[in-house]
């Protein structure tokens, strides 16, 4: 045989009170299932498929090991050394044999004359044939002792019978006399099998007073008596054979320490030997036990005495049977009687049981007590400050407590949100007050809680609580996104899958080189579907032109949930966080993945632009693939990796470039000596960075020359500095978070000066709590840091921030550079709430607001708010945690040069015709894709509409007066966009983008009511349109955009949002605010404006993307004429009273007294769109 087998599922008894060694297997002839049997009489049937999942599990024969098991159509028989009995599949028996005739019973099989016999031996004196269908013993036959393997010969119509002499007989059938024998081996027989005329025995011959394994596999000629011929040497002792059932020469050989072999009988007879590559090694921890191959042949069960079993296949789509059964489900359980419950139903409808005594719920009212509030739990300060005298523990008061009071805790949450569009503009109307923040309360702060934020910064301020979006009626354009966000940057919003990134997301925006690179990378034709690189540019392109709006990074979510290596290194969030969940260490794997991803997206041969102008410069550097990528040469640290094996001293060199660095811990953060621990607490963050960057470990693994595993010493020296450092804090326990706090509290109350401030000169310290000149402390986390190569050492120390940077740091040099905090990404968690991240940003100085003090703003989502650099530094309170720390060159702009980005936009995409679909359509295109002539610019007229389709039902819940709150609505994934020219001529209204989105997620609902889009349409498969991924119909969209076009549609601002493109006002011109009154609370369809307005009837049947918007169209030049004659005002007062008239469309035209509409149909073509 030339396949390869490989072990493709491995299972045991999860109970450890169960587990036995195996004793029998036997694969179903009818069902995908594998029967086992054990020691303890215990069998279980497994489901083949889906990691082998047990199917029934039934104690056989009390304590007594399971022999032998044979299946037939109706049933399982099973043998024990005293008992037969049958069952069916689902473990019910059928019949049971146990009498004086079962005493010592080994093995059975099949008659060769009828299918309903069943012959049965062991060391007792008698043979047995058992009819199956009435499970009696029909005769006796003696004279057949000692049996111990029995299996038929069908095609010479023989019983082989093996005994524990090592003796092989042939027996009648009819008569079960002894037709032939031969003595196979002078020990006890192992086992023994047959296939057409050939019959294999494996066994134990007796060498001085002890049986050893024969190391061959006897092999017969039955069809003449018994001949022998060539054996088959097995030098681990063969002790299992099983024959293929479809090559009728090839068997498996089996040996005790888990050793198989399989091989042509034939080939091996003739003098040939099986090839090297059909031996296989069990990983088994004990010795085989039995084996079996299915039907098909085409896998191989084998169990060991530990109570596992391994299956190995010969194919990766492997099949048990050739036909098998469909298998019986599992009944399913009764549901319990429904009682109907109203608010006037009694509780005596639910009814009670029967009782003759008091219940246990009916206490007496004397045994009823209030019970108090659970004491309050102490603050960190009080027991770190603690001194213990005999049992008393005693501490000075912080002070943040009133004398004996403890405030009470409200397990609800603090509900501060804003009122909804609607409910602001209705009260407006009514002319009552309207909610009014101050712009200097960013995040929707009033004066009453600005004052409440805790000075000492124990408590979490309001700003960094966990933010939620309330959905209305209206769904989420309704809420007040800007009553969170009073600045000219744009926030993120929730309740998106893997949402948790926002922060960090933010971080990355302004990382302006990253920003330049991924915006630079969508501007070329990038090939790859899901790539985050271009998903980046897109989201950071819409934060930009966000001037204070909330954005969405849901593509880009999208597009990472798509990448296997993010779900194997458990990047997903989980659908239910709870308070325990680490979001801290989550994101900080997140960086490290998500650079290394950029990394390999944005590094090809033919494009990798040089940005760092050491390597421009420098002529070691000869071809491509010597260079660091783009991402390398901004984040990367060039490290030199030495691993020397301690045995043998050969030592590997190779350079790598990390991305981030871990902070390492000293390994006892709290000792029992006093002067041991304060040392440690003393221990600045600049020391804490040199021993992270350069390491040496020792470690064992495999040495290539000693080809053996051995210790290994690994040290990491770091060569190059990067242009931006990425730091991971690395907190894992309380005591690692306590050393940030320790040092934030030990530092008085001053920290960081403001970055504006200078002074005359540098001044460096390393030591966390030393005072500056000005009498100023500084915090233990420094806002500058020096960090100076030398030969193989590193030397860090901290900057202080209020003295300006000497002109001779600023040189551009990867041996030497000042580097500045520039954001931090930290964990937030309140009480036993669920924990979230938000971020601190240090906003570069060419794109800071001119009017705020401080450079430093928060990123809670879609909150945004400038802060004070106080709450940057300080981490006194438990309820943030440091996660990710990001220092920036000083000097970055000498350092890289940026301008060498491809800066030239491929516009190539908007003249091509694009479709991954394996049906061509059979109809001509709906649309005609631009010529060059047609090239777009800024003000080119264009109209749009897109079509959804819905990944996720709406999630609501009644409320107790009866009303229907929305908890999330459902999630719209764009189905289908289309695009027409607008400007006047004789290709206006003519489509130029038409096209379905493929989708891989799995739709829920496709809307086709209101979408037009059936089962199918998005399917490459089956789809008959032009079909093209989500990322190009959105370049094409986010290149017109760029390109300065005006958009033309009826309630644009909601197919955004979905789409996730965020086009600036001045380019939206949405019809649905062109034809709305505000004193009428009510905004006009498009189908009520066509039929009202251009005597058109569309949507007939379903909403047609092409037709609605080329109405759209229609509708703004219809605009263009009224306001022209003036009359545009008069015009809608009379749409709207006609659609008072006219019930909105509920009446009909007759009665509305409106003329009959038109049908919309395509110049020079037939009608397309049925009335």
């Amino acid at each position: 045989m030339e396949s390869q087998w490989t072990e493709v599922h491995r299972t045991c008894d999860n109970d450890p009170n169960k587990i036995s060694p195996i004793s029998s297997l036997v694969w179903d002839p009818y069902l995908d299932l594998l029967w086992s049997g054990n020691d303890k009489g215990r069998v279980t049937s497994y489901y083949a498929h889906d990691g082998m999942q047990r199917y029934t599990s039934f104690k056989g024969h009390s304590d007594q090991q399971i022999r032998q098991i044979t299946l037939s159509d109706r049933g399982i028989i099973s043998l024990s050394s005293n008992s037969l009995q049958m069952r069916n599949r689902r473990g019910l028996v059928k019949w049971n044999i146990s009498n004086e005739d079962t005493q010592d019973l080994h093995c059975m099989t099949t008659s060769t004359l009828a299918n309903n016999e069943l012959l049965v031996a062991g060391q007792q004196d008698d043979l047995l044939v058992v009819n199956v269908n009435y499970g009696t013993i029909s005769r006796k036959v003696s004279g057949a002792a000692n049996t111990v393997v029995m299996k038929k010969a069908s095609s010479s119509r023989l019983i082989c019978c093996g005994s524990l002499t090592g003796e092989v007989t042939l027996r009648d059938p009819r008569t079960m006399k002894v037709e032939q024998r031969v003595q196979a081996h002078t020990g006890t027989l192992s086992d023994l099998e047959v296939s057409g005329n050939m019959m294999l025995t494996c066994g134990f011959s007796n060498r001085q007073g002890s049986l050893m394994i024969d190391p061959l596999v006897k092999v017969y000629d039955i069809r003449m008596g018994i001949r022998s011929l060539a054996p088959i040497p097995f030098p681990s002792g063969p002790v299992f054979l099983k024959m293929h059932p479809r090559l009728s020469t090839t068997v498996f050989i089996v040996s005790q320490s888990g050793q198989f072999q399989v091989c042509d009988v034939t080939n091996l007879a003739m003098g040939l030997h099986a090839p090297a590559g059909q031996f296989y090694q069990i990983p088994t921890s004990s010795y085989i036990t039995s084996i079996d191959v299915s039907s098909t042949g085409e896998t191989v069960a084998i169990g060991d005495a530990s109570s596992f079993v391994f299956q190995y296949a010969d194919r990766p789509d492997y099949s048990i049977n050739a036909y098998s059964d469909p298998l019986e489900a599992p009944d399913p359980p009764q549901a319990r009687p429904n009682v109907s419950m109203d608010d006037l139903s009694p509780l005596s409808l639910v009814g009670m049981p029967h009782y003759t005594e008091p219940l246990l719920s009916s206490w007496p009212s004397n045994m009823t007590f209030d019970v108090g509030h659970p004491p309050p739990q102490i603050e960190e300060e009080v027991l770190r400050n603690m001194k213990t005298i005999d049992f008393v523990g005693y501490a000075p008061n912080p002070g943040t407590r009133r004398r004996n009071q403890v405030v009470r805790r409200n397990n609800q949450k603090n509900v501060n949100a804003p009122k909804f569009r609607s409910q602001q503009a209705l009260e407006l109307l009514r002319g009552g007050p309207v909610d009014e923040v101050d712009d200097s309360m960013e995040g929707g702060e009033t004066p009453k809680r600005k004052l409440s934020v805790d000075p000492t910064g124990l408590k979490m301020p309001s700003s960094y609580a966990r933010v939620e979006i309330q959905y209305s009626r209206f769904g989420v354009e309704d809420f007040d996104f800007g009553f969170y966000n009073h600045t000219q940057y744009g926030g993120l919003e929730t309740h998106i899958a893997n949402s948790y990134c926002n922060s960090m997301l933010q971080m990355l925006h302004f990382t302006l080189p990253l920003r330049k690179i991924a915006i630079s990378h969508i501007a070329m034709d990038c090939p790859k579907e899901n790539c985050l690189c271009c998903e980046l540019g897109f989201l950071f392109r819409m934060l930009e032109d966000a001037n204070g709006q909330n954005c969405q990074a849901t593509n880009f979510l999208r597009a990472f949930r798509t990448i296997p290596q993010a779900g194997a290194l458990g990047l997903f969030e989980p659908e239910q966080p709870d308070h325990s969940i680490s979001y801290s260490m989550l994101i900080q794997n997140f960086i490290r993945f998500i650079l290394e991803q950029l990394h390999q997206e944005t590094f090809t041969p033919n494009s990798n632009p040089i940005v760092l102008r050491s390597i421009t410069a420098a002529s070691e550097v000869e071809t491509s693939s010597d260079m660091p990528s783009t991402i390398q040469q901004v984040f990367g640290l060039k490290t030199t990796n030495y691993s020397k094996c301690s045995h043998c001293s050969n030592e590997i060199i190779r350079t790598t470039y990390p991305y981030v660095v871990d902070i390492m811990y000293p390994k006892k953060l709290a000792s029992s000596n006093v002067k041991q621990d304060q040392r440690i607490k003393k221990r600045s963050f600049a020391s804490l960075l040199k021993t992270s960057i350069n390491r040496e470990t020792k470690t064992k693994a495999y040495c290539v020359n000693c080809q053996q595993y051995q210790p290994i010493a690994t040290k990491k020296l770091l060569r190059e500095l990067p242009s931006i450092l990425t730091i991971n804090s690395g907190i894992t326990s309380s005591e690692q978070a306590s050393l940030w706090r320790h040092h934030a509290n030990g530092n008085g109350k001053g920290t960081q000066a403001s970055a504006h401030n200078t002074t005359t000169s540098p001044r460096t310290d390393s030591d966390s709590g030393a005072e500056s000149p000005g009498g100023t402390s500084k915090t233990w986390l420094p806002e500058r840091l020096l960090i100076r190569i030398v030969e193989d050492e590193i030397d860090i120390k901290a900057l202080d921030a209020r003295q300006p940077v000497p002109i001779e740091l600023l040189v551009g040099s990867q041996q030497l550079a000042v580097y500045e905090l520039s954001s931090i990404v930290s964990q937030v968690q309140s009480d036993r709430e669920v924990p979230h991240l938000v971020s601190q940003i240090r906003i570069p100085t060419a794109e800071l607001e001119g009017s705020e003090k401080s450079p430093w703003y928060l990123f809670n989502d879609f909150l945004v708010k400038n802060i004070e650099a106080d709450e940057v530094f300080s981490f006194k309170g438990s309820w943030k945690i440091p996660s990710i720390l990001q220092y920036t060159r000083v000097d970055l702009d000498q350092l890289l040069d940026l301008s060498k980005l491809p800066s030239h936009v491929d516009l190539s995409i908007l003249f091509r015709d694009i479709s991954i679909t394996k049906n061509p359509p059979s109809e001509p295109p709906s649309y005609k894709t631009l010529s060059q002539d047609e090239m777009p610019k800024a003000g080119t007229l264009i109209s749009i509409d897109a079509e959804f389709v819905a990944l996720s039902q709406e999630e609501t819940e009644i409320r107790s007066d009866g009303t229907k709150s929305v908890i999330r609505p459902s999630r719209l994934s764009l189905a289908r966009v289309s695009v027409l020219r607008g400007e006047s001529g004789d290709m206006e209204g003519t489509p130029f983008i038409d096209d379905y989105i493929a989708n891989s997620e799995p739709i829920v609902d496709y809307l086709t009511e209101y979408s037009g889009i059936e089962a199918g349409d998005l399917d490459p498969q089956t789809s008959k349109h032009t079909l093209v991924p989500l990322k190009i119909a959105y370049k094409k969209l986010r290149l017109l955009v760029d390109l300065g076009c005006i958009f033309i549609g009826h309630g644009l601002k909601s197919d955004f949002r979905i789409i996730n493109i965020l086009v600036p006002p001045e380019q939206v011109i949405d019809t649905l605010d062109i034809y709305y009154m505000r004193n009428r609370q009510r905004k006009i369809s498009l189908r009520f404006l066509a039929w009202a307005l251009l005597q058109l009837d569309i949507q007939q049947v379903t909403h047609n993307s092409i037709e609605d918007a080329k109405t759209a169209l229609l509708l703004y030049k219809k605009y263009l004429e009224l306001r022209e004659n003036g009359t545009f005002g008069t015009v809608l007062e009379e749409i709207y009273e006609k659609g008072r008239k006219s019930n909105w469309l509920k009446a009909t035209p007759k009665d509305s007294g409106i003329n009959s509409p038109a049908v919309l149909t395509k110049p020079g073509t037939p009608s397309q769109y049925k009335r």
